[in-house]
């Protein structure tokens, strides 16, 4: 008889992949992030891209209490869930579509970019790496290798976004990203998002740290808070120089 699923399941298998990808993940986490310090000092901005759920990732990261005001996030309205599953699907699949999304950044040569996508096959996300390699960017992978391994790219090129990238943050988890069985040939529950969430948020503050603790102000703050937003305003004020979104 199969295991009973209950609401402690999900948190059960999660909690124990975070450890994992955590610990595989140390080694180029500490790389990222020194990257970033120094990047952040000579007045880089650290851009991040993700279509469809996976533009959930740079969304988290930008502009919110404890977050980094050096991020600058790249979505697009016709690449996220709310354009519907059949826009985003196809979309996503066609190369180039997500390209002009460097453009409006104006990125500087050598800046790091992350790029998250859980498969890594899909048309868009591939050029858009291969884009940003052209404009000179350091391109990192946020990817899941035992999916993209186990499945054919959709790229002309036949090349998959960790196979095109600087570094590869591994989100691990399974291929399809569903973590919990419920019979023997479905699963619910995915992981990538969490995944992300928490590698990326654990390179940043590492980053942060040794910003702040150099006199670097950097690390935003509430701004429901008494005094949150008076020390926002001074971040901002630097942060819009890059950020289009913060004009």
């Amino acid at each position: 008889m199969a295991k009973k699923i209950t609401v402690k399941s999900y948190s059960h298998v999660a909690i124990a992949h975070l450890e994992q990808v955590v610990k595989v993940n140390q080694k180029v986490m500490t790389r990222l992030s020194s990257r970033i310090v120094d990047d952040v000092k000579k007045g880089r901005s650290l851009l991040v891209f993700g279509s469809g759920h996976s533009s959930l990732f740079p969304l988290e990261l930008y502009h919110r209490a404890g977050g980094a005001s050096f991020i600058i996030p790249l979505v697009a309205d016709y690449l996220m869930p709310q354009a519907g599953p059949p826009v985003v699907r196809t979309l996503e699949r066609t190369p180039g579509v997500a390209n002009i999304l460097l453009n409006r950044v104006e990125p500087k040569y050598g800046e790091m970019i992350w790029i998250v996508s859980q498969s890594g096959i899909n048309g868009a996300v591939v050029d858009f790496a291969l884009e940003a390699k052209r404009k000179g960017l350091f391109a990192v992978a946020f990817t899941s290798l035992v999916h993209s391994k186990a499945v054919k790219s959709r790229h002309p090129s036949g090349k998959k976004l960790f196979e095109v990238c600087d570094e590869v943050v591994d989100l691990g988890g399974r291929v399809g990203d569903a973590a919990v069985p419920l019979s023997k040939d479905l699963k619910a529950g995915p992981l990538s998002t969490l995944g992300c969430a928490m590698l990326g948020h654990s390179i940043i503050v590492a980053a942060l740290a040794e910003l702040e603790d150099q006199g670097v102000r950097c690390v935003y703050t509430s701004v429901n808070t008494p005094d949150g937003e008076f020390r926002n305003h001074e971040i901002e004020e630097r942060a819009k120089r890059r950020d289009p979104l913060l004009r």
